[in-house]
Protein backbone atom coordinates (compact mmCIF):
# COMPACT_ATOMS: atom_id res chain seq x y z
CA UNK A 1 0.00 0.00 0.00
CA UNK A 2 1.05 3.55 -0.77
CA UNK A 3 0.69 5.97 2.08
CA UNK A 4 -0.07 9.39 1.83
CA UNK A 5 -1.15 11.78 5.00
CA UNK A 6 -2.28 8.74 6.88
CA UNK A 7 -4.41 7.21 3.95
CA UNK A 8 -3.53 4.01 2.52
CA UNK A 9 -3.76 4.04 -1.45
CA UNK A 10 -3.59 0.69 -3.10
CA UNK A 11 -0.87 0.08 -5.46
CA UNK A 12 -0.13 -3.38 -6.59
CA UNK A 13 -3.19 -5.59 -8.74
CA UNK A 14 -3.65 -7.80 -5.70
CA UNK A 15 -4.33 -4.46 -3.86
CA UNK A 16 -6.76 -2.95 -6.11
CA UNK A 17 -8.35 -6.31 -6.21
CA UNK A 18 -8.84 -7.23 -3.02
CA UNK A 19 -12.03 -8.93 -2.60
CA UNK A 20 -13.33 -7.34 -0.02
CA UNK A 21 -13.36 -4.22 -2.01
CA UNK A 22 -14.20 -5.39 -5.94
CA UNK A 23 -17.21 -5.76 -7.88
CA UNK A 24 -17.05 -7.27 -11.58
CA UNK A 25 -19.56 -5.76 -13.98
CA UNK A 26 -20.27 -7.62 -16.84
CA UNK A 27 -21.52 -5.31 -19.26
CA UNK A 28 -24.64 -5.45 -22.04
CA UNK A 29 -24.06 -8.96 -22.18
CA UNK A 30 -27.38 -9.59 -23.50
CA UNK A 31 -28.58 -10.88 -26.69
CA UNK A 32 -28.91 -7.99 -28.57
CA UNK A 33 -25.68 -6.69 -27.88
CA UNK A 34 -22.99 -9.16 -27.27
CA UNK A 35 -23.03 -11.60 -29.52
CA UNK A 36 -22.66 -8.84 -32.52
CA UNK A 37 -18.80 -8.47 -30.89
CA UNK A 38 -16.06 -9.77 -33.43
CA UNK A 39 -14.89 -11.53 -30.33
CA UNK A 40 -18.00 -12.81 -28.60
CA UNK A 41 -16.76 -16.41 -28.13
CA UNK A 42 -13.51 -14.92 -26.59
CA UNK A 43 -14.76 -13.05 -24.11
CA UNK A 44 -17.50 -15.15 -23.29
CA UNK A 45 -15.70 -18.10 -22.39
CA UNK A 46 -13.50 -15.49 -20.55
CA UNK A 47 -16.01 -13.69 -18.14
CA UNK A 48 -17.73 -16.91 -17.73
CA UNK A 49 -14.61 -18.33 -15.62
CA UNK A 50 -14.02 -15.04 -14.35
CA UNK A 51 -17.20 -14.76 -12.76
CA UNK A 52 -16.94 -17.92 -11.33
CA UNK A 53 -13.72 -17.07 -9.68
CA UNK A 54 -15.33 -13.93 -8.36
CA UNK A 55 -18.13 -16.09 -6.49
CA UNK A 56 -15.53 -18.14 -5.09
CA UNK A 57 -13.79 -15.25 -3.51
CA UNK A 58 -17.07 -13.08 -2.38
CA UNK A 59 -16.99 -10.83 -4.84
CA UNK A 60 -20.02 -9.47 -6.23
CA UNK A 61 -21.16 -9.87 -9.57
CA UNK A 62 -23.23 -6.86 -11.32
CA UNK A 63 -24.82 -7.04 -14.82
CA UNK A 64 -26.07 -4.33 -16.72
CA UNK A 65 -29.59 -4.18 -18.96
CA UNK A 66 -29.38 -2.35 -21.72
CA UNK A 67 -33.75 -0.73 -21.17
CA UNK A 68 -34.21 2.49 -23.84
CA UNK A 69 -36.75 4.89 -23.54
CA UNK A 70 -39.89 5.20 -25.37
CA UNK A 71 -38.23 6.84 -28.96
CA UNK A 72 -41.56 8.85 -29.21
CA UNK A 73 -42.78 10.08 -25.83
CA UNK A 74 -39.40 10.08 -23.78
CA UNK A 75 -36.17 9.75 -25.63
CA UNK A 76 -34.12 13.01 -26.09
CA UNK A 77 -33.52 14.29 -29.66
CA UNK A 78 -29.80 13.63 -29.88
CA UNK A 79 -30.32 9.67 -28.63
CA UNK A 80 -32.88 9.87 -32.05
CA UNK A 81 -30.38 11.24 -33.80
CA UNK A 82 -27.98 8.34 -33.34
CA UNK A 83 -30.43 5.91 -33.21
CA UNK A 84 -30.88 7.07 -37.09
CA UNK A 85 -27.64 7.23 -37.64
CA UNK A 86 -26.77 3.06 -36.61
CA UNK A 87 -29.74 2.12 -38.12
CA UNK A 88 -29.17 4.44 -41.44
CA UNK A 89 -32.03 5.78 -41.85
CA UNK A 90 -33.10 9.37 -43.18
CA UNK A 91 -36.84 9.94 -41.40
CA UNK A 92 -37.01 9.06 -37.57
CA UNK A 93 -40.27 7.74 -38.15
CA UNK A 94 -38.48 4.61 -39.46
CA UNK A 95 -37.25 3.58 -36.33
CA UNK A 96 -40.64 2.92 -35.04
CA UNK A 97 -40.77 0.22 -37.43
CA UNK A 98 -38.48 -1.42 -35.45
CA UNK A 99 -39.99 -4.38 -33.02
CA UNK A 100 -38.87 -5.00 -29.58
CA UNK A 101 -37.52 -8.16 -28.78
CA UNK A 102 -37.58 -9.17 -25.15
CA UNK A 103 -35.25 -12.25 -25.60
CA UNK A 104 -32.96 -9.26 -26.70
CA UNK A 105 -32.61 -8.12 -23.65
CA UNK A 106 -31.57 -11.52 -21.72
CA UNK A 107 -28.63 -12.19 -20.49
CA UNK A 108 -26.81 -14.69 -22.38
CA UNK A 109 -26.37 -18.49 -21.37
CA UNK A 110 -22.77 -18.75 -21.17
CA UNK A 111 -23.57 -15.82 -18.49
CA UNK A 112 -26.82 -16.23 -16.53
CA UNK A 113 -26.75 -14.93 -13.14
CA UNK A 114 -26.79 -16.38 -10.11
CA UNK A 115 -29.24 -15.75 -7.60
CA UNK A 116 -26.42 -13.43 -5.73
CA UNK A 117 -25.53 -11.56 -8.66
CA UNK A 118 -27.07 -7.72 -9.24
CA UNK A 119 -28.88 -7.04 -12.20
CA UNK A 120 -29.90 -3.37 -12.87
CA UNK A 121 -31.37 -1.84 -15.75
CA UNK A 122 -29.52 1.26 -17.84
CA UNK A 123 -30.45 3.60 -20.44
CA UNK A 124 -27.42 5.07 -21.54
CA UNK A 125 -23.47 3.93 -22.28
CA UNK A 126 -22.16 4.34 -18.87
CA UNK A 127 -23.34 2.76 -16.16
CA UNK A 128 -23.98 5.67 -13.69
CA UNK A 129 -26.04 7.63 -15.94
CA UNK A 130 -29.75 7.45 -14.19
CA UNK A 131 -29.06 4.19 -12.07
CA UNK A 132 -28.53 3.13 -8.34
CA UNK A 133 -25.13 1.32 -9.54
CA UNK A 134 -22.91 4.03 -7.36
CA UNK A 135 -25.44 4.23 -4.40
CA UNK A 136 -25.11 0.00 -4.37
CA UNK A 137 -21.20 0.35 -4.62
CA UNK A 138 -20.79 2.27 -1.92
CA UNK A 139 -23.60 0.63 0.26
CA UNK A 140 -20.88 -2.51 0.12
CA UNK A 141 -17.93 -0.56 0.38
CA UNK A 142 -16.62 -1.25 -2.60
CA UNK A 143 -13.63 0.65 -4.30
CA UNK A 144 -12.70 -1.49 -7.34
CA UNK A 145 -14.77 -1.95 -10.23
CA UNK A 146 -13.58 -4.73 -12.72
CA UNK A 147 -15.60 -4.58 -16.38
CA UNK A 148 -15.85 -6.73 -19.54
CA UNK A 149 -18.33 -6.84 -21.28
CA UNK A 150 -19.56 -5.10 -25.33
CA UNK A 151 -18.38 -2.60 -26.38
CA UNK A 152 -15.34 -1.74 -25.36
CA UNK A 153 -15.54 1.95 -27.16
CA UNK A 154 -19.17 2.15 -25.58
CA UNK A 155 -20.31 1.68 -22.38
CA UNK A 156 -17.02 -0.15 -20.86
CA UNK A 157 -15.16 3.19 -21.39
CA UNK A 158 -17.54 5.75 -20.81
CA UNK A 159 -17.90 3.58 -17.41
CA UNK A 160 -14.70 3.39 -16.87
CA UNK A 161 -13.83 7.39 -17.26
CA UNK A 162 -17.25 7.99 -15.30
CA UNK A 163 -16.09 5.46 -12.64
CA UNK A 164 -12.58 7.02 -12.24
CA UNK A 165 -13.81 10.68 -11.75
CA UNK A 166 -15.46 9.19 -8.92
CA UNK A 167 -13.15 7.62 -7.41
CA UNK A 168 -13.39 4.02 -8.17
CA UNK A 169 -10.16 1.98 -9.22
CA UNK A 170 -10.95 0.99 -13.05
CA UNK A 171 -9.72 -2.27 -14.25
CA UNK A 172 -10.24 -3.01 -17.67
CA UNK A 173 -10.14 -6.40 -18.89
CA UNK A 174 -8.47 -6.27 -22.01
CA UNK A 175 -9.66 -10.20 -23.34
CA UNK A 176 -13.28 -9.71 -21.43
CA UNK A 177 -13.90 -6.94 -23.64
CA UNK A 178 -15.19 -6.43 -27.53
CA UNK A 179 -17.08 -4.53 -30.02
CA UNK A 180 -18.55 -5.17 -33.49
CA UNK A 181 -16.21 -2.64 -34.69
CA UNK A 182 -12.45 -4.15 -34.34
CA UNK A 183 -10.67 -0.59 -35.26
CA UNK A 184 -12.95 0.98 -32.46
CA UNK A 185 -12.35 -1.77 -29.97
CA UNK A 186 -8.72 -1.71 -30.23
CA UNK A 187 -8.48 2.24 -30.44
CA UNK A 188 -10.42 2.70 -27.34
CA UNK A 189 -8.48 -0.18 -25.01
CA UNK A 190 -5.61 1.92 -26.47
CA UNK A 191 -6.68 4.98 -25.65
CA UNK A 192 -7.33 3.71 -21.77
CA UNK A 193 -3.99 2.04 -21.79
CA UNK A 194 -2.15 5.34 -22.46
CA UNK A 195 -4.08 7.08 -20.39
CA UNK A 196 -3.49 5.22 -16.94
CA UNK A 197 -6.29 2.55 -16.48
CA UNK A 198 -5.55 -0.46 -15.07
CA UNK A 199 -5.68 -2.88 -18.10
CA UNK A 200 -4.85 -6.46 -17.71
CA UNK A 201 -6.69 -10.30 -18.55
CA UNK A 202 -9.24 -11.89 -17.01
CA UNK A 203 -6.65 -14.93 -16.05
CA UNK A 204 -4.55 -12.03 -14.19
CA UNK A 205 -7.28 -11.16 -12.10
CA UNK A 206 -8.74 -14.45 -11.75
CA UNK A 207 -5.49 -15.63 -10.45
CA UNK A 208 -5.41 -12.79 -7.95
CA UNK A 209 -9.20 -14.03 -6.56
CA UNK A 210 -8.13 -17.41 -6.51
CA UNK A 211 -5.85 -16.94 -4.07
CA UNK A 212 -8.13 -14.85 -1.55
CA UNK A 213 -11.12 -17.20 -1.16
CA UNK A 214 -13.55 -16.83 0.97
Amino acid sequence: MLQLSGKQIPNTLAEILDPGRTALLLWDMEYAIAPNAFNYKDIAANLKVLAGAARQAGVQVFYSVQTPFDLAKEEAGVWVRIRMKRANVTDPAQLLKEKDDPHGREIVDELKPEPADIVFQKRRPDAFIGTDFDLMLRSRGIGTIVIGGVATEGGVEGTARTGRNLGYDMVILKDGVGSRNRELHDMALKLMERTQFDVTTAEEVATVWRGRKK
